[in-house]
């Protein structure tokens, strides 16, 4: 169950992320995040514009910076889910594009799948995630978010509760990107 709800929060904080609202990332273009989840471990992607791989791992209350090799070869190739459940909602509106499908154990009520897909303004979220039933071993869940840019990383980065603060900063490092915000000059 938490896993599926971290899959879903994760969406949430997606759709609030400041991605893209100055323009700063035309469709096609910016990072692209990731997130693979598990009960036993979680993957913290990021691809550049121009194909760099950065990624950083935790498992056991301990993180490290994934080599480029082993980050690269998990970029953009989603976990198998299996056949998406039936679709519960679809929303389509001049630049933005909604779809929900989404089934739970109707019998006992401790599994469930989800699979949320939005796409607006060039921007995609795509989350997946899986409660297997009772035990947790078995939960996962992925979220990719593309057209992201700088700030929307750092906050990514930042956020990734499960990571050391060392392998933040290693992450922002190897991206080239500065560990805070630079505010800019007032007029």
């Amino acid at each position: 169950m938490r896993v599926l709800i971290a899959g879903m929060a994760a969406l949430g904080a997606a759709c609030t992320a400041d991605m893209n609202v100055d323009g700063a990332a035309a469709p096609g273009e910016g990072y692209t995040l990731e997130v693979r989840a598990s009960e036993l471990d979680q993957t913290y992607l990021v691809t550049t514009p121009d194909g760099r791989v950065v990624g950083g791992r935790a498992a056991e209350g301990a993180s490290a910076l994934m080599n480029s090799e082993s980050a690269r070869g998990l970029a953009g190739d989603p976990p198998p889910m299996g056949e998406p459940p039936p679709e519960v909602m679809s929303l389509r509106l001049p630049g933005l594009s909604m779809q929900i499908n989404a089934e739970g154990d109707r019998a006992n009520g401790e599994n469930g799948r989800a699979a949320v897909s939005i796409s607006a303004e060039g921007q995609n979220i795509t989350v997946n995630a899986d409660e297997g039933g009772p035990g947790e071993a078995d939960d996962r869940a992925y979220v990719r978010i593309t057209g992201a840019d700088e700030d929307a990383v750092r906050d990514f980065i930042n956020d990734a509760e499960e990571l050391s603060a060392e392998v933040k900063a290693e992450m922002l490092a190897e991206l080239g990107i500065a560990a805070t915000r630079q505010e800019e000059p007032k007029p």
